[in-house]
């Protein structure tokens, strides 16, 4: 009995000390990569290899052997290096492609091109026993930077096993080394054979797709899914194929084969609808209407008949801004307006309808008593939400402030703000509250509520609450009689209202009367507006070159070339208009417009914008 307890104490101090031992060897050797590492960070590469070469020779971490083979080929020991990864190769077979193909670039490395065949041969013996080899060693070697090796590979494995499936990995290493016609063809097959494929392809795609830039590579793969749709390919392949004319902001081809789908009974549901936003958002209103108007003619009972309704009047009315269209056009919109209206009776979407039409009853057909009563009368409709009516009462304010009626306009921002306070729309209510006490002279109490919406959520509300502000504070500052500051308000509120040769008249006294006032560059703005307004764009590009000639350093500036810009490329200058989205993005970095500026050069410059 003795004899069994001493042998059991004998094991238990015996496995004590050796567990003891074991951790203080895991701390050291842990200790000695912690160091290695320090001596990598310090270029120290001897002192690397010295610290840690036995532990190489045991450990099955891979920072170690990273660590090791980094230094080696720092101080161009190959040798060791091969070494090293062959080595690890029979170690740690599971990573044995990984460890080989470095052995590879060793051998690349060197000049050693005969060992370096070899090896490759060697892979494709591996492949040849063992197809599913084929994923580690094609990995490995993309990943390593040779991605012609690793495309022999995969095609070697599917010579061995025609049904495996590197599609994938093909189509990206097709494209790294520039074989854009393959790689499409890759995509396809991608798609054909596996469905869930498709968001993959088309991310990939949207990405090398440039709006407006001719591509033939494009035309190939567009003319490649015709044929294959023609043939009978599956639906996705429609689907793929108006992913890529929306990306290419090609929307006349998009509907014209979503129509052709359509018309076979072949869609989902919303293909359409979802086209005619798209178009909308890339504002090209025109065709936006067109095709919210084909989804309309399916009439009320068709799921989206409200939708495509609303859209096809709002692209409408955006198109005939845009036109600066007459008054007959105009008239006959409100009529369209009209009639769908009646139909909506008792319908929540009825403000969406009746919201314009009083804006082109107002300020379009000169018909403001008519405005008057048509926003009165959705004051008292209990199927219209809160937001509608909050809208509802903040264009009813505009009318009145359009009319001259200050005060109440006044009254009624002020129950829309109270409605919905924490919302953009209260937020919007609350800035043109504060923008009617700006026109007739009450400047402290505006930009009292100017500071506050400087902080919006809404950055166009906050950057223009913030231009006020600089207005209000910068003219009182130098100014006590605060005389052409009431001269530009009061200028800014006949452009509001739509009296432009009176405004032009004040501006024009301002610009004699305080020449070296504060609020030059703001007259020289509103002028350079209300001119392009007019239509006499030459004019308004003249007063807004002035701003940037003569006011460069001022808040203004960057507002000015973002106008210059807009208004020349809309006139087809694109030269011009590149030059001042350049000089935006370059002289103002931190202008609100900066970012957009930045883009639309690049668009108009022909890059591809991912």
């Amino acid at each position: 009995m003795r004899n069994t307890s001493f042998l059991i104490l004998a094991l238990f101090t015996f496995s004590f000390y050796s567990s003891l031992a074991q951790k203080e060897k895991v701390l050291k050797d842990a200790q000695d990569l912690a160091l290695a590492q320090q001596y990598f960070e310090e270029q120290a590469y001897e002192k690397v290899i010295d610290k840690i070469e036995d532990l190489g020779e045991r450990s099955v971490d891979p920072k170690v052997y990273n660590l090791l083979f980094d230094s080696y080929l720092e101080l161009e020991e190959y040798r060791d290096a091969i070494r090293l990864s062959r080595d690890w190769a029979q170690r740690v077979p599971g990573r044995k492609a990984a460890f080989q193909v470095d052995e590879l670039f060793l051998h690349r490395k060197r000049g050693d091109s005969k060992d370096a065949e070899s090896l490759l041969e060697e892979f494709k013996a591996i492949i040849t026993r063992s197809a599913g080899q084929s994923y580690a060693y094609g990995k490995a070697l993309s990943d390593r930077g040779y991605a012609k090796e690793a495309l022999e590979i995969y095609q070697h494995a599917l010579s061995t096993n025609p049904k495996m499936n590197f599609d994938y990995q093909m189509a990206l290493l097709y494209g790294e080394l520039g074989d854009i016609p393959n790689m499409h063809q890759m995509y396809l097959q991608m798609v054909d054979r596996t469905p869930g494929y498709l968001p993959t392809v088309k991310m990939l795609l949207a990405q090398s797709i440039s709006p407006g830039v001719t591509d033939p590579n494009l035309d190939i793969l567009k003319q490649s899914i015709i044929k294959r749709i023609q043939d009978g390919a599956p639906q996705r392949f429609n689907e793929l194929l108006i992913h890529i004319y929306s990306q290419e902001e090609n929307f006349r081809a998009a509907f014209t084969q979503l129509r052709a789908l359509d018309r076979q009974g072949r869609l989902q549901g919303n293909e359409i609808i979802n086209l005619a936003r798209l178009t909308y958002n890339n504002e090209d209103f025109s065709l936006a209407a067109r095709i919210y108007d084909y989804e309309k003619d399916k009439g009320p009972e068709y799921p989206f008949y409200q939708t495509a309704v609303i859209g096809s009047l709002d692209a409408q009315h955006l198109d005939l801004q845009i036109r600066n269209a007459g008054r007959e056009d105009w008239a006959q919109l409100a009529e369209e307006y009209r009639n769908f209206s009646q139909d909506f009776r008792g319908d929540p979407y009825q403000a969406e309808l009746s919201l314009p039409l009083a804006e082109i009853l107002a300020y379009r057909l000169n018909a403001k008593d008519s405005a008057e009563a048509l926003l009165l009368s959705l004051f008292d409709k209990a199927w219209i939400g809160p937001e509608d009516q909050a809208k509802a009462q903040i264009a009813y304010a505009d009318l009145l402030l359009f009319t001259g009626r200050r005060w109440d306009a006044i009254i009624y921002y002020r129950k829309a703000e109270k409605a919905l306070d924490q919302s953009v729309i209260g937020q919007e209510a609350k800035f043109k509250r504060a923008k009617a006490a700006y026109y007739v002279g009450d400047f402290e109490w505006a930009q009292g509520i100017f500071s506050v919406l400087k902080e919006s959520t809404s950055k166009l509300i906050a950057n223009d609450a913030m231009q006020y502000s600089l207005l209000i504070t910068d003219n009182m500052a130098l100014d006590s009689t605060t005389d052409a500051l009431e001269a530009y308000a009061k200028a800014d509120l006949y452009s509001y209202r739509q009296m432009y040769d009176s405004a032009l008249v004040l501006l024009e006294i301002l610009e004699v009367g305080y020449a070296d006032h504060p609020v030059a560059d703001e007259s020289l703005m509103l002028r350079a507006n209300i001119r392009a307004k007019q239509g006499r764009f030459e004019e308004a590009h003249e007063l807004w070159q002035r701003i940037i000639d003569e006011h460069g350093d001022d808040i203004l500036a960057d507002d000015a070339l973002y106008k210059l810009a807009k208004s020349q490329e809309s006139l087809g200058n694109f030269e011009a208009a590149m030059q001042a989205y350049e000089e935006l993005f370059t002289t103002h970095i931190d202008s609100f417009f900066a970012s957009e500026a930045r883009k639309a050069y690049r668009r108009l410059r022909g890059d591809q914008i991912n």
